[in-house]
């Protein structure tokens, strides 16, 4: 399998989710009906918000597919679901969801509606009959089995034998003594709920998580809370059995959105206070869903199956509509993944938004991405979201881990994903993650294990066919790729990189996401992303290969060689010389078959008790065969509890497995199987063991962390269990057919027609060391007749860039764009041009963070859905109204806004440097602090901003704010306001009106050039929270160009939305008349991409005790201290730490 099979040890029960809830249709156009994938989906908060976020007017439809693992969360989740279809109380239905205990009513209407639903699920055709079938839907018949098993339990427990109630309530209380004793300190998780209130909120968000664990309610106190006594039974019964088995984290204050509830309140806040906010948001979020169930406009259809098994399933049948596929459910289960054929004859198999949770954590970013991105739809409309929640960062640096991860380079990564971050190509967010960086920097000092810091990235295409690379370049980029990835399993090149601070290594090294089947995967994905034609390919691995085979400091990869060589084969990736053999000898467990394949698939029966050294630690499990000559590593491995039993004939063998239901509960053996070269198993030639020789095995994966737990009690192997290969009690094994491959190509892709003549496909040249990309090149051959008149009468040929990836050449009147998959920079393109044969390349740069070349607009809008690009689209309406009378709100609002500059951009403002996103970012802040009167504190409100050109003291474009509201999922404000841009006819047409508002208006000052920038942003603002639909007539689609204008006293937006949406400009008199000039737009800070640079001032404070610090340490020139004391006390880490400083 991709990821690693961990023993499980205690596996814990995410039944409520660990962060707050998000809109998934942020990112897609208001009009366009949505195909949503949710991978890890979790409980439904997502798919709630996301509904409540919809306009009132919205008539699109929303398609939702959630996936998880666990299916006591998808149970769980249609419960919810179906109680709120059928308009139950929903102070019952939040009790039901959220309390670990409850009181008789809200009880006895889950065990009602339990019995409903298992009623309806005796088949998939009745549970698509009743009245939830319409909305609710099954993706397969083991999903509809499962959940409806959980739902018979749960409405069961409270009948069962009292001795056998009893116990289990006694072992669900056990559970939650533990974790009351073991998280005693505050726990501010729920906090980062508040965004820029994290602070604000931790000691009273801390009592809710302390009273929720103590008392099993959200109730402070009163007869709510003492009458809740009878166990929920939705938390009692997962897949590890019945028991507490819920996560320790687990805060039902963390799906909600806080900042609200904290910034408009002038006082302490109880308990009571903020759950009484948090139902009244759950009321609205439950109110609706059932809005759109009724109107038909939605659909969330549950699959139980391992995130990326799944996405596998789906890319199958996407691909060749099959539907009953070889891929297991989930590991330690053995049905296979089957779509219901009635369902997924309508249901997507192309998504418009993947969400992919914080998997990313779990499973590994590329993983995820090599799983995910062949769903989303193509031609740059579909969009990916990941996260990541947690950290090892040995150095301290969470939030550059992110680059980290792809084990390569990032720009590199993207185009072979034919995808890219877009926070990192325009180098800001509308996310705002400040209180996540505050939180992370207060905790991680002292801290030497896990931590917690929130990510989120947005991933789009960038609409373009696949790029060309060189077989060579491309080839030695893939062996240092996968050198990165498995270097750190020999101890010793671990122990070199790892000499200082080792302790996160060793706790990241035993939670490996990668094995030889990951690689293989993203090598299968990109040759078929890129369209590499099939003899091009063989020379990328052959060249692979070479390196491979020279490399010698990788000592344990040679244990994996097969491993990565089988699994090449198995999904028609490579096929190395061996598996070319016309026939092997039929010996061994071979001896009476008629002819042995390249693959096999060994089964091996593990004693349970076995399996007890493993306790509740999570170690990687990989198996081995071993001879005397051979010893051989295989990490993609299935696991089952259960029976296994040979039937078939000698010649044709098959295998019956009998599942264990109570799993690491039972008393069944463990069943691990794993695909394998069967020539290892022949003792064909000098270098193989006979087959009465060999022993198979399985292993807890030899990592440093690994080796220093269990080789005292493994050996030096860590070998769990072994058995005689020929031993037919232990050991069995059967042919294995290699997956189908994916369709051949043969030829490259097309030469794309122009005004200007054929562009051949793009080209990607590496670096010298081939770990980098340099530049794009492509050839256009010249065929319009006044091109080549030009041409060939040495004309000039004319380069330049219109969009960030996008570069424009002009010959003879013609111009032809040029679609990069990467922005690009045309400053120092150089061209090649041959007049007599008609051709001209053009080679072009990578454009790099943070340069100013290469950003002609950037702000972009996608052209043929007027959709932003890189800023979120918000619902105005279904944002709270932040309180500007607050008394604190400088406290919190102040830091807010000024976080949203890197340390880069506060150098350059002090250097007063030209950059003109810091422009926008300084006057955006302006506008903030000044219409909520907090610059200086106690100030009064300013209402309307004249955009003044500093150079001519010129305005043309006026801005109206009369709230500001709270961006609950982003975790930042947004100024509510309308906008009037003037051009010298309009001005003469409200001279009189406008000359009544001059001595209300605050004066921006724009910097040099920054009038074009606010040109190029405000349709974008406008764009973000349209309600009203673009006319036919549309300027955008007459003139082709969005903004319609960049210079001075030139209205950049369209009349679309001129007068609409602007009631409230109505209630002033001052701005009535203006109104129907006016367009109602978003305004919210744009903040710094975290992974990419230093955000916020870096402070003096000392390293120990966080005061001012005085004095850095002279050798180092790192640390710094408050004092003599300080430095004193931290003495034996510091020098430690440093200790190449002190050797100089």
């Amino acid at each position: 399998m991709s990821k690693p099979v961990f023993w499980p040890g205690k596996r814990y029960f995410y039944a409520i989710g660990n962060t707050s809830a998000v809109s998934l249709a942020r990112d897609v156009p208001p009009e366009k009906d949505i195909n949503l994938l949710l991978l890890g989906c979790g409980d439904p908060r997502n798919v709630l918000f996301t509904l409540f976020c919809e306009p009132d007017t919205a008539t699109r439809k929303l398609d939702f597919t959630c996936i998880d693992f666990e299916p006591a969360v998808l149970a769980r989740n249609m419960l919810l679901l179906s109680l709120i279809i059928d308009k139950k109380p929903t102070e019952h239905l939040f009790d039901i969801f959220f309390h670990l205990y409850l009181e008789e009513n809200s009880l006895a209407l889950l065990v009602s509606q339990c019995e409903v639903l298992f009623h309806a699920s005796t088949t998939l055709k009745r549970w698509r009959e009743s009245s939830y079938g319409s909305t609710l839907r099954m993706s397969s018949q083991h999903t509809l089995t499962e959940l409806r098993w959980h739902w018979d339990q749960y409405a069961k427990m409270h009948t069962l034998p009292q001795t056998e109630l009893q116990m289990i309530i006694k072992k669900f209380r056990a559970g939650v003594a533990e974790y009351q004793v073991q998280y005693k300190e505050s726990m501010s998780a729920s906090a980062r709920s508040a965004g820029p209130l994290m602070i604000q909120g931790v000691k009273s968000l801390s009592e809710c998580f302390h009273n929720f664990w103590r008392y099993g309610t959200t109730y402070s106190s009163g007869p709510h809370r003492s009458s809740a006594t009878l166990l929920n039974p939705s938390f009692v019964y997962t897949q590890s059995g019945a028991g507490c088995f819920v996560h320790y984290g687990t805060d039902p204050v963390i799906p909600f959105h806080l900042a609200p509830i904290f910034g408009n309140s002038n006082s302490t806040l109880s308990q009571a206070d903020i759950m009484k906010a948090i139902r009244v948001q759950f009321r609205d979020w439950c109110a609706a869903f059932n809005k759109y169930h009724e109107q038909g406009l939605c659909i969330v259809r549950v699959f139980f199956s391992d995130a990326i098994f799944c996405a596998r399933a789906l890319q199958i049948c996407k691909r060749s509509g099959v539907m009953e596929t070889r891929i297991p459910v989930c590991q330690w289960h053995t049905e296979l993944i089957t779509l219901d054929k009635e369902e997924y004859k309508h249901a997507p198999l192309v998504f418009d938004v993947v969400d992919t949770s914080n998997l990313h954590d779990h499973l590994g970013l590329i993983n995820i991405l090599v799983a995910a991105i062949p769903l989303l739809r193509g031609s740059g409309d579909g969009v990916l979201y990941l996260e990541s929640l947690l950290t090892f960062s040995p150095d301290g640096n969470a939030p550059k881990d992110f680059a980290k991860d792809f084990y390569a380079d990032l720009t590199v990564m993207s185009v072979l994903f034919c995808l890219c971050p877009v926070d990192y190509i325009t180098g800001y967010s509308s996310r705002g993650n400040v209180h996540e960086l505050i939180a992370y920097e207060q905790t991680r000092r002292g801290s030497t294990g896990l931590q917690q810091y929130h990510q989120t990235t947005t991933w789009r295409s960038l609409s373009t066919n696949p790029p060309m690379v060189d077989s060579w370049q491309l080839g030695t980029f893939l062996y240092d790729l996968y050198h990165s990835l498995f270097e750190e399993e020999d101890s010793e090149t671990f122990w070199q990189k790892h000499s200082v601070n080792p302790h996160p290594a060793l706790q990241q090294s035993s939670l490996a996401h990668y094995s030889r089947e990951s690689f293989v995967l993203l090598l299968r994905f990109i040759r078929d992303e890129l369209q590499i034609p099939r003899e091009e390919w063989i020379a990328v691995l052959d060249r692979f290969f070479s390196l491979h085979i020279s490399d010698t400091s990788m000592k344990m990869d040679t244990l994996r060689f097969h491993d990565l060589c089988g699994l090449l084969y198995y999904y028609g990736v490579y096929t190395v010389d061996v598996y070319r053999m016309v026939k092997m000898p039929c010996v061994g467990p071979f001896k009476a078959w008629s002819q042995v394949p390249p693959l096999v698939r060994v089964f091996l029966t593990v004693p349970r008790e076995k399996l007890q050294i493993l306790s509740k630690h999570t170690p990687t499990l990989e198996a081995g065969m071993q001879g005397p000559r051979m010893c051989n590593l295989f990490s993609s491995i299935h696991a089952a509890f259960g029976t296994l039993s040979a039937i078939g004939t000698p010649a044709n063998p098959k295998v019956y497995f009998e599942e264990d239901r109570t799993g690491f509960q039972g008393t069944k053996p463990l069943i691990v199987s794993f695909v394998m070269p069967a020539i290892l198993l022949t003792g064909f030639g000098s270098n193989y063991d006979p087959p009465e020789s060999i022993s198979i095995s399985l292993h807890v994966n030899s990592n440093p962390a690994n080796t220093v737990k269990y080789a005292q009690a493994l050996g030096p192997y860590l070998e769990i269990y072994s058995a005689q290969l020929l031993d037919k009690g232990k050991v069995l094994v059967l042919p294995e057919q290699p997956l189908p491959s994916s369709i051949s190509i043969t030829t490259m892709v097309p030469s794309v027609p122009g005004p200007i003549g054929s562009q051949s496909p793009i080209k990607a040249n590496f670096s010298e060391e081939s770990n980098l990309i340099e530049s794009f090149s492509t050839k256009i051959q010249v065929e319009d007749e006044l091109a080549k008149s030009t041409l060939q009468s040495a004309g000039n040929v004319v380069v330049k860039q219109i969009f960030f990836n996008v570069a424009q050449l002009e010959l003879g009147g013609r111009t032809q764009n040029v679609i990069f998959p990467f922005p690009i920079t045309v400053t120092n393109h150089r061209l090649r041009i041959a007049r007599k044969s008609l051709w001209i390349e053009v080679i072009v740069p990578l454009r790099k963070p943070f340069s100013q070349e290469g950003v002609i607009d950037p702000f972009p809008i996608t052209a043929h859905s007027l959709m932003p690009w890189s800023i979120h689209r918000l619902n105005l309406e279904c944002l709270p109204v932040l309180d500007l009378k607050n008394r604190k709100l400088h406290q919190w609002l102040d830091p807010h806004v000024a976080a949203a500059f890197s340390k880069r951009e506060i150098k350059t403002r002090k250097k007063k440097d030209v950059d003109a996103l810091m422009f926008v970012k300084d006057s955006i802040s302006s506008i903030i602090v000044h219409s909520a009167g907090i610059q200086p504190q106690g100030s009064s409100l300013h209402h309307i901003f004249a955009l003044r050109d500093k150079a001519t003291n010129n305005c043309d474009t006026v801005i109206f704010i009369d709230q500001l509201r709270f961006d609950l999922s982003s975790h930042t404000i947004v100024c509510d306001g309308f906008v009037l841009p003037m051009n010298v006819q309009r001005l003469k047409k409200i001279a009189k009106d406008f000359g009544r508002l001059v001595p209300k208006m605050q004066s921006i000052s724009l910097e040099l050039g920054e009038i074009t920038s606010w040109k190029q942003l405000l349709p974008v603002l406008v764009e973000r929270c349209r309600t009203w639909t673009h006319l036919e007539s549309c300027q955008y689609a007459v003139e082709g160009c969005i903004p319609l204008a960049t210079k001075m006293e030139t209205i950049p937006l369209c009349a679309c939305g001129e007068g609409k949406d602007v009631q409230r400009m109505h209630n002033v008199a001052l701005w009535k008349p203006l109104a129907k000039y006016c367009t109602r737009f978003a305004l919210s800070p744009l903040f710094g991409v975290s992974y990419l640079e230093t955000i916020g001032r870096t402070d003096r404070r000392c390293c120990i005790c966080r005061a001012n610090a005085g004095f850095t340490c002279p050798k180092c020139k790192k640390d710094r201290y408050c004092g003599q004391a300080c430095q004193k006390k931290d003495w034996k880490r510091h020098k430690v730490v440093h200790h190449d400083a002190f050797e100089k």
